[in-house]
Parts: structure tokens; sequence; C-alpha cells
């Protein structure tokens, strides 16, 4: 036996046990203030077994001894992983690039081509977080290969990455032995779908993602509140693919995992919540997570109702499925499009919660949205105003664009209006509710979406009034103007919240303001126009003012002509009637002199 062998069986394999242990488990208990200690610790005894077995190493007579290449390699492998532990990223970068190089050789070994895959796993995600992408992938590809090449070419089943250092009757079964090669893989799948990710090719990303998900689930070696989240998280690339079958199917898996997740782990109060405790297992956890599903879900709806409107404008579309015309099945379902199924998971029930076919009616659009209204007061019983102002917002935003979306689908004009006027209510109710102190983006954003609603709902009450084919009424008049002056209002709202301190607007405007300030004005503009009155020195001042409003958007651009590109066709219209509305003016002053 090798000088070596007799130094491990004596002493090294117990001392790498020890090492293992203060990495694995002790260091959960760490203290805030030193939360290294037992990594420190087990890299002190790292470092002393690697030094004894480079002096057995350098006292050979015989060349290298490919054991010991190996098990130093593997040692390297450990070194390499507490450095990057402890966020000592160069020193963890430099031990498993010489775990990688000292096992070229050997790399398929069935002794070392884990330790190899896991080398390279750590290298991609390194350079991942240093965000050079491309070296990433480079690493990742060659970690993935080599899985492949080893599980066609030489096949058996290798050891892990601590057997090495294992003394024989601690080995693992060869059963055990395939999951963890076999988890290592699924970690560089599941690295390759971060890395495309970022390298923006989202159906690479998506590909990788489902299959390292269907990979968990089949070997059950997942975590309920991750799976979830992550397969969740998927259905929204489907979604912009305009695959809601597949999205459903992804947002359904979620749910049906999510439901093996719950709250009875958490330990009483006498129990040591240091030992194997995360917040993952809080019920508070749980209830954000499934609010982040819930919103998931209800983004789902909205996408779809968004999805029916358009192909219901598009010219000669009646009825198709979601999934588009062709491959359709007996049934008017595109059943080609769900091409990665979860077929472990039973989801009829879930699935059925909402269709994946495109809206044609109000009845069905209702049905979405009672879904969709569901899954979004779901998500705000966690995400409160109080303590979650942006995401309560943003929730709050979805319900109003759901009412706006389903909307669409009512012939009946005054209750499309009642709809719009259920979207303000619920707007202007948040508005007053925040400081625009300390919310002055999500305040404009909200003071906008009022303006543009009522602007809406004065469309509409115009257009019932032209239906009965007479003029409006005083009554109808009154409410019109009424919107107009809302509206206007919450414009001129949004507008002020621009000015600087001396309440003068910027003579540049900022690049995410740009164009909604010249909407505005251009909305403004219009909304002036639309005032009736019979009065006609009132309805010169109108003129006037809107006359005043676009020559903003007119002056604007000229004096900053790279805007015009951002309201082209705004400005265009702007430019017209700088043009027209004088010579109106001039006519109506006539007339008011006759």
């Amino acid at each position: 036996m090798a000088a070596y062998l007799d130094y491990l069986q004596s002493e090294g394999f117990s001392k790498y046990e020890e090492a293992r242990k203060l990495s694995e488990e002790e260091s959960k208990k760490d203290p805030d203030n030193n939360p290294y200690k037992s990594k420190y610790l087990a890299r002190e005894i790292l470092v002393d077994i690697k030094k004894k077995l480079e002096n057995y190493d350098s006292d050979s007579d015989d060349g290298k001894d490919k054991d010991l290449v190996i098990k130093l390699a593997a040692l390297q492998f450990h070194l390499g992983l507490n450095y990057l532990d402890t966020e000592e990223l160069s020193s963890g970068e430099e031990h498993m690039t010489k775990c990688y190089e000292s096992l070229q050789e050997c790399r398929m070994d069935k002794w070392c081509v884990s330790l190899n895959v896991s080398a390279l796993n750590q290298l991609g995600v390194l350079w991942c977080s240093r965000s050079e992408h491309k070296k990433a992938l480079e690493f990742l590809m060659e970690a993935k290969d080599l899985h492949e090449k080893y599980k066609h070419e030489v096949g058996g089943v290798p050891y892990s990455v601590h057997e090495t250092l294992q003394v024989v009757s601690e080995e693992a079964s060869p059963s055990q032995r395939e999951k963890d090669f076999e988890k290592v893989h699924t970690h560089t799948l599941y690295y390759l779908a971060q890395v495309y990710g970022q390298l923006n090719e989202p159906t690479k990303s998506a590909s990788y993602c489902h299959t390292t998900l269907k990979r968990q689930l089949e070997s059950s070696q997942y975590e309920p509140i991750d799976w979830s989240l992550n397969c969740a998280t998927l259905s929204q690339y489907y979604i912009t693919q305009d695959n809601f079958t597949q999205a459903r199917h992804c947002l359904a898996s979620a749910s049906r995992i999510f439901s093996e997740a719950n709250a009875d782990e958490a330990p009483s109060d006498d129990d040591d919540k240091s030992d194997n405790w995360t917040t993952a297992n809080t019920a508070e956890h749980l209830q954000h997570r499934k609010a982040d599903i819930a919103r998931c879900w209800a983004k789902y709806g909205l996408a779809l109702l968004q999805y029916s409107k358009d192909k219901k404008e598009e010219p000669g579309v009646q009825g198709a499925s979601a999934e588009g015309q062709n491959n359709e099945g007996e049934d008017g379902q595109d059943v080609g499009k769900l091409t990665e199924r979860f077929s472990s998971l039973e989801l009829t029930s879930l699935e059925n919660a909402i269709t994946d076919k495109v809206i044609t009616s109000f009845e069905q659009g209702r049905e979405v949205f009672l879904a969709a209204q569901r899954w979004l007061n779901e998500a705000k019983e966690y995400y409160v105003l109080d303590g979650h102002v942006s995401d309560h917002i943003e929730i709050t935003k979805d319900h109003s664009q759901l009412y706006k979306l389903l909307s669409y689908f009512e012939t009946d004009l005054t209750r499309r209006c009642q709809m719009h006027k259920r979207r303000v209510d619920m707007l202007q109710a948040e508005l007053t509710e925040l400081n625009p102190q300390h919310f002055l983006l999500v305040c404009r954003q909200l003071q906008y979406e009022i303006a543009e609603t009522y602007s809406e709902m004065m469309d509409l009450k115009m257009q019932i009034a032209d239906n009965t084919g007479a003029d409006p009424t005083p009554h109808a008049a009154k409410k019109i103007n009424q919107l107009i002056k809302q509206s206007l209002s919450y414009y001129q709202l949004f507008l002020d919240s621009l000015k600087d301190q001396n309440k003068k607007m910027p003579e540049k405007l900022e690049n995410d303001v740009l164009r909604p300030a010249m909407v505005a004005y251009f909305c403004m503009a219009r909304l002036h126009s639309k005032v009736i009155t019979l009065d006609l020195q009132m309805g010169l001042s109108c003129m006037s003012q809107s006359l005043e409003l676009y020559g903003k958007v007119v002056d604007y651009c000229t004096k900053h002509p790279e805007s015009i590109q951002r309201v082209e066709a705004e400005y265009e219209l702007c430019k017209e009637m700088v043009d027209l509305l004088p010579v109106r003016m001039d006519r109506l002053r006539s007339n008011m002199v006759q």
C-alpha cells in the first residue's frame, strides 16, 4: 500500500469528514458577527491534508500516481468551493482551475468525471457572477458535453465528489452515485438556463429551464416552493410566445407542487430555531410565494384577454384558438402546442380553472376576468399597501387593466362606462393614500392612468349621445364636460409633478417622461376641443387653449429635434392643428361679430 494511503486510512479520511461536517452542518449555526467561522476551520483542515498529500507526491520516484492526482484534485475542488462560499472569488477560481486542469488526462475516469463536471459548473457560475456570460457558457457547455460523452462512451456509475476522500466502507451505493451524478448534470442545465437568459436567448433559456424542472420532478430532488416559483416564472416566457396552453400547464404544475409545501415543520418556541431552520419554512414565506404564483396566474389572464382583443381586431379572425389557427384538434384547441408536459402530475382541475382559447364574447371574457380577479385579490392578501407599496399598486393597476380589457368585449356602452368608473375608483383610492414626496413615480403612473380613463369615459358618453341621432341633452353635455374637466385635472397633476422647485417645466425632459409629457399635452388639447358649449366665447377660449397645448408639443420638438422620433405621430398632428386652429378661430370671431 502506498504511504499516502496509510496516512489517509489512519488520519486523512477522518479529518476530511470533520472538515465536511464543519462546512455542511456546523456553518449553519455560525453567529452573524462571524458567519464563516466553521468554513475557515474547515479550510485549515483541507489545507493540512493537501500539504501532506503533496509531500507524498514529491517523495515518489515512480512518476505521478493517478489515484493521488485525483485525490489532490478533489482537495483543490473542496478548497475552491470553500473560498467561493466565503466570497473570496479569486482564490476560489484558482483552486477550481487547478482541479480542472489536473484532471485533463483522466477526465473520463469514473473516479473523477463527476468531480470534473462539478468544477466546470462552479467555474461557470463564477464567471456568470462577473457578468462574463459567454465565458461562463463555455465552461457549462463543456460540463454538459462531458456528462453526455461519459454516458454514451464509457457508461457505468461514476463516483461522487466526496468518495475519493472517504474510506471504502462509507462509499455510496450505485443507485445513490447515479442520483448524485445526475443531480450534478441537472445543476449544469439549470445554470445554462440562467446564462442563456442573461445572453438574451429566451428560447434556449426556457428549454433548459423546463428540462431542469422535469429532471428534478422525475428524481424527486426539488424543494416545492423553489420549483413552483421557477415553473410559474417559466410560464411567463410562454405567454410572451402566445403559447397559452403551455403557459397554463406550467402554472397548473406550479400550483400543484406548491400544495406540497407547508408550515408544519415550523419549530415551537422551545425548539432551537437555528437547527435546520430557514425562513423558507415559515408561514409568512409561504404566503409570500403563494402571492407570487397568484400574480403569475393573473398575468396569464391579462395576457389572454389582451391577445384575444388583438386577434379580434385582425380582419377575418373569428374564434381561433389562443395557440393559433394551424394544427387545431377537432375541439378547436391546438393540441400540438403543449410540447413540454410534466406527465407525472394530475392537473385537470387546475387547468380547467381558466381557458387557453381566444376570447370571442363578453361571457367568455367575464370568466377569465373573474378568475384573474380572484388571483389578484389573493395576491393582495400578502402585498398590502403598508410595507409593499410598489407591488400593491402594480396589482391594483393590473386589476384596472382587467376591467379595461373586459370592457372591450362589452357591447353595451353604458356598462362599458361603468367598468371604467370602477377603474377610476380603485386608482383614486390608492392615490389618496400615497405621499407624492415619497412615491412620486407611483403617483405619476396613477395620475396618468386616471386621466386616460376619464378620457375614455368621455369618448363613450359622446358615442352614446351620437347614437341617438340628436344633439346631446343638457344632462349628457354636462356629464361629458365634467369628465373632460376631470381628465384635464389629472393630466395637469402629472405635468405639475415634472416641474422644478420654481414651478417651471425643465428646459429638457428626461427620457422616461418625455413621451408621456408630450402625449399629455396632446390629449389635453384634444379634450379642450371636445367641450360642449353654446357660448361662442367659451368655444373660442377652448380653441385657444387647444392651440396653446398643441403649440407646446411643436415648440419642444423644434428645440429638441432628437425627440421627434419618440412622438412622431403626435408631432405631425400637432403641426397640422397649429396651422388649422387659427383659421377656425378667425371664422368663429367673424360669426361672433355678425
